[in-house]
């Protein structure tokens, strides 16, 4: 599993397989086509991945489900998971209270970045995260927890997937 943070304050997680630059350079070999087909085909593994995702999340807090909204694919040649970012959420979905009442700062303005890190790993420390559960540590409690579970599937259905398109390919394309 790679993961890196995006400029927007999010997070990306992509899946890492032995042999990966070599197998996608051998697909821009066979032209336009063949990527677009894996592209697609990675977005539909983590397509599938996605509703396991907010179903962890929902049962992790209401915090963790409003996190888990700016949870979405990201389209790569490999299966992609971005998360965080500068999308905004709604944190009073399902509030009564009425937007008089509510803090126009905290209604009109709160992104899934601002929400996911502390909603998966936990806060307290500072007077910014005590609304958070406390820190745990690294390992999380309902993003990675689910994609560490999910990956040897992933994977193993991503090689599938390589072999699949690969043999096409190599037969003459879209037959």
């Amino acid at each position: 599993m790679r993961t890196s943070a995006t400029s927007s304050g999010g997070l990306q997680v992509g899946i890492q397989v032995d042999g990966l630059k070599e197998t996608l350079r051998a697909f821009n070999a066979y032209g336009r086509d063949a990527n677009k087909e894996l592209r697609a085909a990675a977005g539909g593994l983590v397509d599938q991945l996605v509703p396991v995702i907010m179903v962890a999340a929902g049962a992790a807090g209401p915090q963790a489900a409003l996190a888990a909204s700016s949870v979405r694919r990201v389209s790569d040649r490999v299966p992609a998971i971005g998360a965080g970012g500068t999308r905004r959420v709604n944190p009073s979905r399902g509030s009564t209270r009425s937007f008089a009442t509510r803090p126009k700062k905290l209604s009109n303005k709160v992104t899934g970045g601002d929400v996911f890190f502390g909603a998966e790993f936990g806060g307290g420390r500072k007077p910014t995260t005590r609304q958070f559960p406390p820190w745990t540590g690294t390992a999380g409690r309902w993003f990675f927890p689910t994609i560490r579970r999910a990956t040897p599937k992933l994977m193993a259905d991503y090689r599938r997937v390589l072999d699949d398109l690969a043999d096409r390919f190599d037969r003459g394309g879209n037959e």
